[in-house]
């Protein structure tokens, strides 16, 4: 499966933010992004994290939980109590799997995700629906 946008002409309108201090894992997500036409901006920690979405207010965001400077649950909650980014979709990519990790994802309407050994199947589909749906939203 490919991230197949229906208006071929939006390729590289959307930028994501991929926060996660596993700069490998960074790395390979950030390279097969790029590699669908999708522009990548990385955070190696809860508070660039912050900054860099509210400066550059992504269509997307991917984060960790467990990150220096902070955790990427309480970057999603201050997001939800901001307006303009409480919009932004979120996907929580993380090896906790604990009931209240899994409970403040789905409170704060963040998309959980397992981090595993070959994770691009399971954040891909994701990536296409969600970038989809603010593709519907744009003005034509």
């Amino acid at each position: 499966m490919s991230i197949n946008l229906r208006n071929k002409s939006l390729k590289g309108v959307f930028m994501i933010l991929i926060a996660n201090d596993d700069k490998d894992l960074v790395d390979l997500l950030a390279m097969r992004c790029r590699h669908v036409g999708l522009g990548v901006e990385t955070a190696s920690d809860a508070m660039t994290a912050l900054r860099k979405i509210d400066q550059i207010r992504p269509d997307l965001v991917i984060l960790d939980v467990e990150m220096p400077a902070g955790n990427g649950l309480l970057v999603r909650e201050m997001m939800a109590a901001n307006e303009q980014l409480s919009q932004i979709p979120v996907i929580i990519l993380t090896g906790k799997s604990d009931e209240d990790t899994i409970r403040r994802c789905h409170h704060y309407c963040a998309y959980y995700v397992a981090k595993c050994p070959d994770v691009w199947p399971r954040i891909e589909p994701l990536l296409n629906e969600l970038l989809e749906q603010d593709c519907k939203m744009l003005p034509i």
